[in-house]
């Protein structure tokens, strides 16, 4: 399921709509989350209760698709989740979230 979220933002060949890229960033941030859950602890927005984690590692793979996910959610083009952060003057905090997430994956 989380694999299927990344893929619908990355696959997108056109803008990527506004509950694509909602899914795909909750799921790049359990992506990020998966080996620090503390990442979620006190975020309603992202946190899904109760914690899915297994003790399984995710695959490798999906942390390059989760940053791609959020380097794409990232930039305003072609992404109406983005557009609707712009116009409500919110855009700065919209990728100061994303910034956050991303800098986990480095």
């Amino acid at each position: 399921m989380i694999e299927g979220a990344l893929d619908t933002v990355i696959r997108s060949s056109g803008e990527v709509e506004g509950s694509d890229g909602a899914t795909g960033l909750a799921a790049a941030a359990l992506v990020v989350a998966w080996n620090e859950p503390e990442l979620l602890a006190d975020d309603e927005n992202y946190a899904p209760q109760p914690w899915p984690r297994s003790t399984d590692p995710l695959p490798e793979h999906l942390a390059a698709k989760a940053a791609a996910v959020l380097d794409r959610m990232k930039n305003p083009e072609d992404n109406e989740l983005g557009e609707l952060w712009s116009e409500s003057g919110q855009w700065e905090d919209f990728t100061a979230e994303i910034s956050r997430w991303r800098t986990r994956l480095s």
